[in-house]
């Protein structure tokens, strides 16, 4: 049985064809890091909470209409519900003031059925802000990206 280096003898020393044809293939495949990569900053998701339409509310039902929750030891808005709208709105214009004439924890949420709100200190904007629809694109779509880019 041959070993190896008689059968590829044929092909000569390490020389600069060789090497030529290894840097360039090299060289071609930097790009690919860009084009993979670039899918941590497009579809990242930034600091977001539940939208609230323009509607008349006093200033501090506006502050506490969107639940605090805790995150990582810190106290943030929810990401993923709000207070009803409807209810809040009752409360406002009877002149209810939040956390002192009702207990926010007692009152009914609803999910983010308005979309979200997004914030701009780290991107001004990502394919999640563009499209709202954080679920889809936090589970689905980065996957079906990387993926379809593989494969390809």
């Amino acid at each position: 049985m041959k070993d190896y280096e008689e059968i590829v003898a044929f092909l000569d020393q390490w020389g600069c064809f060789q090497k030529a044809v290894f840097f360039l293939l090299c060289a071609s495949i930097i790009p690919n890091g860009f084009g993979a990569f670039n899918l941590v900053f497009l579809t990242d998701v930034p600091d977001h909470h539940c939208f609230v339409p323009d509607l008349n509310f006093s200033e501090e039902w506006r502050k506490s209409i969107i639940p605090k929750t805790v995150l990582n030891g810190k106290q943030e808005l929810s990401r993923c519900s709000r207070y009803r709208l409807d209810v809040v709105q009752n409360l406002s214009d009877r002149g209810f003031i939040p956390g002192r004439d009702v207990n926010l924890t007692d009152l009914e949420e609803e999910r983010c059925v308005d979309g979200w709100s997004y914030s701009t200190d780290v991107y001004l904007s990502t394919v999640v802000t563009e499209v709202n629809a954080i679920f889809f694109l936090v589970f689905v779509l980065p996957t079906f990206i990387f993926e379809t880019y593989s494969v390809s």
